[in-house]
């Protein structure tokens, strides 16, 4: 099976590597765009209007007004920050598996060892999972425990990553057999 064209799959011999940037469109990063300026103009607006309805809203005003910029500013933050530079990168090698994801305040890495049992399964999902919007996830299974990987993967690609990792692991168990 072919990966779709947004992700891509690389297998070598010793190990296998998925990489699955973020599902950009023209929709999503205008939306983003007009959402962080609007946040910027009303934040602007409510720190810098000296109007009598704003002075007489007082301290506490004030303060559940920054509250819910500030919230709203690093939920759009982290959006914007996963479209410029995110991406997510699963790598199997020899008895270790890494998942990465790139793109968040904070670095985001797993480590599973596996020795040779590594299933592979797509997840049913009817709601999004993530404040991203994970769609499909893969769910890899060790003896050591599960992993996932898939931030915004649709069903094909989500196929095509969990089919990927059985062959991989197909193969490498034969190899050691």
């Amino acid at each position: 099976m072919s990966p779709p064209s947004r992700i891509s799959i690389i297998e070598t011999g010793h190990e296998l590597l998925i990489t699955n940037p973020p599902r950009r469109s023209a929709i999503r990063v205008g939306f983003l765009l007009l959402s962080i300026a609007i946040v910027a103009v009303t934040t602007k607006w409510g720190l810098f209007d000296k109007s009598p309805a704003t002075i007489a809203s007082g301290l506490f005003g004030l303060m559940s007004f920054l509250a819910i910029a500030g919230f709203l500013a690093y939920f759009l933050g982290k959006e914007f920050i996963w479209l410029a530079s995110g991406g997510e990168t699963l790598r199997i090698a020899k008895d270790t598996i890494v998942r990465e994801i790139r793109g968040s305040p904070f670095r985001d890495r797993a480590f599973l060892t596996y020795n040779g049992q590594l299933t592979a399964e797509v997840l049913e999902h009817t709601y999004p999972t993530d404040d991203t919007g994970l769609k499909e996830v893969v769910r890899l299974d060790t003896a050591s425990g599960p992993i996932s990987f898939g931030r915004e993967l649709d069903r094909s690609e989500a196929e095509a990553v969990a089919e990927a990792v059985r062959r991989f692991a197909a193969r490498r168990t034969l190899g050691r057999s």
